[in-house]
């Protein structure tokens, strides 16, 4: 099978993969065994999971989901760039509501439908588009920075800006924002790190990322990330994988994606 060509690794030690095995489908039994589907908060990613099992844990998590959000509405498009907001009492946007939108690319739909159903203003944020500053409406704003573990000039000549001095800059330091949403080409991997130190997320109700899952990241750090962002209070309430980054994934018996896109809620 082309899926299924694990290494020969002991995953019987420990008690934290608790799937019971099966006599039938090896390869889903496999998969049971060495990753984790749902919380990570007592696991020491460190000495308790080798790579095999990094690896199969961050897909394995990063494709559930492990709160309920009763009432979602998608805002953007059906088909990738739309986003999923949980219109729940308690966490969802209310005017006066603050938008941050990292990742804008030629797709607006988001932004656009987010200040027009939930009267929000919304910042939406990308160096690489060629824009000046603008404003696109009365509630939609537009930077041309890039978001980043470090403040200063990109490789590209980008300015790139961490997610406090952002918020510095337009004045919102002290201020709840209510939706961060972020599909920045892997940049995520270095801003969400500074963003977890610095304790900006303490100050976000819902978090959106596109992780992107390739062999250019580091699977041990991107999970430890992932588990801190689990350990503030954020809980997965919709996950969907991008079709258009399908990619075979080696422990998995079908496809996978090197694109999930997750959205947060703070518990």
């Amino acid at each position: 099978d082309i899926f299924f060509d694990p290494p020969e690794i002991n995953s019987s030690e420990g008690t934290r993969f608790h799937d019971r095995p099966s006599k039938m489908q090896p390869q889903l039994n496999y998969l049971r065994e060495n990753s984790i589907p749902d919380t990570l908060g007592g696991i020491d990613i460190d000495k308790d999971l080798n790579l095999t099992q990094v690896a199969l844990t961050l897909h394995s998590y990063l494709d559930n989901q492990d709160a309920i959000c009763r009432r979602k509405i998608r805002m953007g498009h059906m088909d990738d760039g739309g986003w999923e907001i949980c219109d729940d009492q308690g966490v969802r946007p209310e005017p006066p509501c603050i938008i941050y939108s990292f990742g804008i690319a030629t797709d607006w739909t988001f932004d656009d439908d987010a200040s027009r159903v939930y009267g929000c203003h919304v910042f939406a944020f990308d160096p690489s588009i060629g824009l000046a500053q603008h404003d696109r409406s009365q509630l939609v704003h537009f930077y041309p920075w890039g978001l980043a573990g470090l403040t200063g000039t990109g490789k590209n000549g980008w300015p790139m800006f961490t997610f406090g001095d952002i918020k510095r800059k337009l004045g919102h330091t002290d201020k709840v924002i209510d939706i961060v949403k972020m599909d920045i080409e892997r940049s995520e991997w270095a801003a969400l790190p500074e963003m977890l130190a610095s304790k900006q997320l303490d100050m976000v109700r819902q978090l959106y990322a596109e992780y992107h899952v390739t062999s250019a990241i580091n699977n041990r750090a991107a999970l430890k990330t992932i588990q801190a962002i689990e350990k503030i209070g954020f809980k997965r309430f919709y996950v969907r994988k991008n079709f258009h980054c399908s990619r075979k994934e080696r422990g998995f018996p079908v496809m996978r994606t090197s694109c999930y896109e997750v959205m947060y809620m703070r518990s």
